[in-house]
């Protein structure tokens, strides 16, 4: 990448993820991060971070660095220790009547039958420092 603007962003999330470390389990087998050579190659991020306490965070966004860096096409789903999920932030564009669209936040398990209730995003730009910090959130609401 020849002006440097997705190898910040990944050393901003980097250093994002570090100032934050007692949360994360890095050494669990599950945590990948890809480095900084892959998002600048592919232009995404693809993760699976693991938090102390078991429950995951899996992240998949695509990045544009037309202007400054912005993420589309992404998926955040947090779940807690069992695989149950506890939010969920995406821009799927199957949701037109929510307000935010295509962003919307799913909340709680997905129904195993029946609507799912859709939200509308409660970031004012969702990221992953932003998705990042809400999960840090919950996990100190929950101490």
């Amino acid at each position: 990448m020849a002006n440097g603007k997705l190898r910040e962003y990944y050393w901003r999330i980097k250093s994002h993820l570090a100032e934050r470390s007692e949360y994360l389990d890095t050494e669990h087998s599950a945590f990948d991060f890809p480095d900084s050579a892959e998002v600048e190659f592919h232009e995404r991020v693809n993760a699976t971070l693991v938090f102390r306490d078991g429950s995951i965070m899996h992240v998949r966004t695509t990045l544009d660095d037309s202007a400054d860096i912005r993420e589309y096409d992404f998926a955040y789903v947090y779940s807690d220790v069992n695989g149950k999920r506890i939010f969920q932030y995406d821009d799927s564009p199957h949701h037109p009547s929510i307000s935010t669209h295509p962003d919307h936040l799913h909340r709680g398990e997905k129904p195993a039958r029946g609507k799912e209730h859709i939200h509308a995003s409660d970031l004012p730009r969702v990221e992953f420092i932003a998705v990042l910090d809400k999960v840090i959130a919950h996990l100190q609401s929950v101490k």
